[in-house]
Parts: structure tokens; sequence; C-alpha cells
């Protein structure tokens, strides 16, 4: 699929520069909040910019792999990532997204002209629960045992480093299988809704809970790049934009991150979810006082891709973040180097 084979309110470049506005707004959201603004993208590419819903969702799942990378690349980098639960949780989520995504087919082949309306709902009650979570989540170290290791269910792991004993494998399979589902459905990124399931229910520290959860998007990501993308509903036209812009704001975020005050940034990320509820419920209410079918007549269907282009779905995102990564690592160490040159020649003044 080409850029002009995209139904949208805009088209050509007027499409790619709003989309990388997007993006931009998306990047500020994640380096402001520290969370993943991704759970924006697909209702905003549907209400904003008239992106048919399931290539928005396509396409924000293959956005995902990139934005996710960025930061697994770092946090693997710290030692941040609980390896052995996020595997069997990413694999379990990678059937969770075939899940999903089997779902979301079924229900636009079996309620067309309410589907939009369907989508709307799911998304305005996963993001109060979101804004809930956010809002009232604790965000503390857990002291008792979590729900996984509770569950009388064998056999049992334990983490590598020894942080965690007794959890159970089909429960860490069970919820993975489950978390996967959402994305697979609806194309957030999910890691605001993994990283306190991580900490509540399998019971990871603040710091693994983040790292471990990108990893598991990062799984949900690629099985949906590969799912919606070899049946044509995902666009590297939507994707590049997207990550393009989502780059560039991501700095800009965290320059204002350390500008406002911490204590109120988990707020305020809460009243933004809810903001983005308000438009979607607005729209939704709307919609149906008017009445009406959700489908659109003049909407192409799309064609399977070939093994190229679904390659490219996830390469190429995947390479973008990796790259991302290393960039900012490599400025990371310049500035390191030049500040103990600094102090070195300070030092050597002062003798």
């Amino acid at each position: 699929m080409n850029l002009y084979d995209i139904h949208a309110f805009l088209e050509g470049p007027w499409l790619l520069a709003a989309l990388t506005g997007l993006g931009f707004v998306v990047g500020i959201v994640t380096g402001l909040f520290g969370v993943g603004g991704a759970f924006m993208i697909t209702p905003l590419l549907k209400h904003m910019l008239g992106i048919d819903y399931t290539l928005a969702v396509g396409s924000s799942l293959s956005f995902t792999i990139g934005s996710s990378s960025v930061g697994w690349t770092r946090h693997m980098r710290l030692g941040n990532i609980s390896w052995k639960p996020m595997f069997i949780l990413g694999v379990f989520a990678a059937g969770g997204t075939y899940l999903g995504a089997a779902l979301h087919g079924e229900l636009k082949a079996a309620h067309p002209a309410s589907f939009d309306r369907i989508m709307d709902a799911v998304f305005i009650g996963i993001l109060l629960l979101v804004a809930a979570l956010v809002w009232f989540g604790n965000r503390g170290e857990r002291k008792r045992r979590s729900l996984v290791q509770w569950l009388p269910i064998p056999p049992n792991i334990k983490t590598k480093s020894g942080e965690l004993e007794d959890l159970s494998l089909p429960g860490l399979a069970a919820m993975g299988l489950l978390m996967g589902t959402v994305p697979g459905m609806i194309g957030i990124g999910g890691g605001v809704l993994f990283m306190p399931i991580l900490l509540l229910a399998v019971g990871l520290s603040m710091h693994k809970a983040v790292g471990t959860s990108l990893g598991v998007v990062l799984f949900c990501g690629v099985t949906g790049g590969i799912i919606y993308g070899g049946k044509g509903e995902a666009n590297l036209w939507i994707v590049m934009p997207l990550l393009v812009g989502a780059g560039l704001g991501v700095q800009i975020g965290a320059w204002l991150c350390q500008k406002l005050h911490a204590a109120r940034l988990q707020r305020y990320f809460a009243l933004l979810v809810c903001g983005v509820v308000a438009y979607l419920g607005v729209g939704f209410i709307l919609r149906l006082v008017r009445g009406g079918s959700d489908s659109r007549p003049d909407a192409a269907k799309p064609t399977a891709a070939s093994w190229l282009m679904i390659t490219l779905l996830v390469a190429a995102p995947l390479i973008w973040g990796l790259g991302v990564a290393y960039l900012f690592e490599w400025i990371r160490r310049v500035r390191a180097k030049k500040k103990a040159a600094s102090a070195a020649e300070v030092a050597a003044e002062g003798d």
C-alpha cells in the first residue's frame, strides 16, 4: 500500500506532516510522563485523521516496535529486566495478540455497521481503567507475596537474580495471554497497563517492572505487525512519520519533565487520559444520536502483503528504535567524557 492509497481526511505531504505532528505529541507525552503515549495513537488516527480503525490498529502495533525498543535497550543496559518472566509473559502475550487480532476481525465482520462505536466503547473502558490505575495506583515497592506467587498451581519458577521465588508458571502464562489480547484487539502498546500488573500481580520492583513491560510490549508489537501487516492492515507510510515525530518529541518531553514538579506528573497523566476519554466520549455520543452505519463505502479493501512488506513493517521500526537508542547512548557517553574532562581541568587548576 502506498501513501495515496490511505483513505484519510488529508493526503500526500499534508498527511505525512500530520502524522509527524501526532508522533511529536506522543513523544512529548512519553518523555514527560515516563510511560508510552501509544495509547493515544489508534483513536487519534481514527478520529483526527479519519484513518480506518483496523489500519490504525495494525500501524500502531508496528509503531510500538520502534518506540518500545528504544526504552527496552536502555533498561537492558541498566539491568532493569527480569528475563525469565519477560520471555514467559512475552511468548504468551504474543499468543494473546493473535487472539486479540482475531477478535478484532470477528467483531468487524459481525457488526460492520456499528464496529467503530464498539471500538470507541472498548477504548473508553480501557482508558478509564488506565486513568484509575495511574491516579490511585501505589508505585511503591511491595513487600508481601504477589498474586502469581500466591497461586497454588505448579510448576513454580524463580527469577535468576533471586528477587522473586515461587512464581506460578501457569499463572504467568495466563497473565501473558490476557495482557496480549488488549493490544492485539485495539492496538495500544499496553505498557501503561502492563507495568501496574507486573508490580501488583507479579511482584517485580518498579525499575524491573518498567524494563520488563517494554520487553513484553515488543513481543506484542512484532506479533501484531506480522498479523496485521500480512493482511495489508498496517502501513509504513503511517508508521515511520509517527516514529520520526516521536523521536523528536520525547526529547522535549524529557526536558519538560525536569521543569515540572515530579509529585504532580502522575496525576497530570491521569488527567490527560481523561481528556482523551472525553474526546472519544463526545464523538461516541454524537454517533449514537446520529445513528446510521459506521462503515465507509469508499474505503478500499486491504490486499495481502508480500513477505518483503511484512518484514519491513517489523524490521524498519526495530532498526529505527535501536538506532535511536544507540544514538542517545553515544550522546550520553560524549557528554560524560566532556564532563569528566572539565572536572579534571578544574582539579588540575586547583593544584
